[in-house]
């Protein structure tokens, strides 16, 4: 079938991912992600500064359905214009939504958009897209024109229930030594988990995972949307603004009333993103980490949870996701090239 695309830009963009139409694609869109919701989007979009713009690329077949869309953000600076995804970096995902999202005919579109806002002069950076994607396969075609350049990152995700069988002898050696640790704290209880049930209780979690990040990174920022703030307050309202039907926080505490960690999630049916996971650091011989990832996996599991995806690999990082058996995947990030910006 084939299909056009257009743009909708400032409120009119707002008002489409605000609408059932949006939603529509969300639902009808079984490999969308959280990122892609309209509670994440907006919640973003309220951060925006007064120099960037909501931009949604839609794609319509011939009787002007709209079958797939692309959240962007336009932020004009010192002259000069960038284009980027709708909450990027915090999206460790990015990807049309719609039926036809991962149709080869939308993605081209959606390609041809992007190319032609770089040949306007717009420095375009489209991260974290799926490599296996269409639009991944597409953004790679038309870097052979130059006008791109690219990277990738490994992603890990977690089956459930975790199949501890299927692990290396040495790896199931270290997961039996942490875990008795923490089943002798659990037989004296002292170990209290809990996983966040709706808006409030996400809320009161997200206050003690602002104080274990603080403890471990001291006053600086959280990660946020580059084009956002950064203080507390704002990712307050998107969470507020996501609620527990899209966003969760589990807590794992000892003894009386000390958290020593806490992961936020989203979660889409019966698959979960983690976020942002932060540990005391008082507590590093305890492995807390470890001990949240095992405690909220079993948590999931028990509940039908058939995934938990761990994101982006930092450096540094694969080791200790290695432990827990993940598919391992990869996203790619296009960037407009420096020459393009400059022919322009």
């Amino acid at each position: 079938m084939s299909h056009t695309v257009r743009a909708l830009s400032g409120p009119g963009a707002l008002d489409f991912i605000a609408s059932s139409r949006w939603e529509s694609l969300y639902e009808q869109d079984t490999a969308a992600t959280p990122y892609q919701s309209a509670q994440w989007l907006l919640g973003w979009a309220e951060q925006l500064p007064e120099t960037a713009t909501p931009v949604v690329a839609i794609c319509e077949d011939l009787v002007g359905r709209p079958r797939a869309a692309l959240a962007l953000v336009r932020d004009r600076v010192d002259g000069r214009v960038r284009t980027f995804p709708l909450s990027t970096p915090i999206s460790e995902y990015v990807r049309p939504v719609g039926p036809a999202a991962e149709t080869s005919s939308a993605a081209a579109l959606f390609g041809e958009l992007l190319d032609s806002l770089l040949y306007e002069g717009d420095q375009v950076e489209i991260p974290d897209v799926p490599a296996t994607s269409r639009l991944g396969h597409q953004l790679i075609h038309a870097g052979g024109g130059g006008g791109w350049q690219y990277s990738t990152s490994q992603c890990a995700r977690i089956h459930l229930p975790l199949s501890y069988d299927a692990m290396s002898s040495s790896t199931r050696r270290e997961h039996r030594r942490r875990r008795r640790t923490w089943d002798q704290l659990d037989s004296d209880n002292q170990v209290r988990y809990r996983r966040t049930q709706d808006t409030d209780e996400l809320l009161s979690a997200y206050d003690a995972l602002v104080h274990l990040h603080q403890r471990r990174w001291g006053q600086c920022a959280l990660p946020s949307d580059p084009a956002s703030g950064t203080d507390d307050v704002r990712w307050r309202d998107v969470l507020r603004r996501c609620g527990s039907d899209t966003a969760f926080i589990a807590t794992l505490g000892l003894g009386g009333q000390e958290i020593v960690a806490a992961q936020l999630c989203l979660y889409r049916g019966r698959q979960a993103w983690s976020v942002m996971p932060a540990m005391e650091p008082d507590h590093a011989h305890l492995a807390p980490g470890h001990a949240m990832l095992r405690y909220l996996a079993d948590d999931l599991s028990a509940h039908g949870f058939r995934f938990l995806d761990l994101g982006r690999t930092a450096p540094g990082q694969h080791s200790y996701k290695a432990q827990y058996a993940p598919q391992w995947t990869s996203t790619l990030s296009a960037a407009s090239a420096p020459e393009a910006a400059a022919l322009a």
